[in-house]
């Protein structure tokens, strides 16, 4: 076991991939030349971005958390102003 550890530990790192040697290629070109497409595929392309990235930026436990904060600072300054 020590022996595959110091094996491993001796041999040089994997190479990082990058855009010129992953082994996994886009099939289209990102971004798209929107001057070259059909008003229908912009806007469904456009729709589609916008529901991938709202759903990407919902972050439920920092709203509640948010949310929380906010009402318990109007709760306080309520009661500072009752008294």
């Amino acid at each position: 076991m020590l022996r595959t550890l110091a094996r491993r530990a001796a041999e040089p790192s994997k190479e990082t991939l990058n855009a010129y040697n992953n082994p996994y290629r886009a099939k289209r070109l990102w971004p798209p030349d929107l001057s070259k497409l059909s008003p229908k595929h912009q806007f469904r392309l456009e729709r589609k971005y916008k529901r991938r990235s709202a759903l990407r930026y919902q972050r439920p436990g920092w709203i509640k958390g948010v949310k929380l904060v906010q009402y318990g600072t109007m709760i306080c300054t309520g009661c500072s102003w009752m008294s």
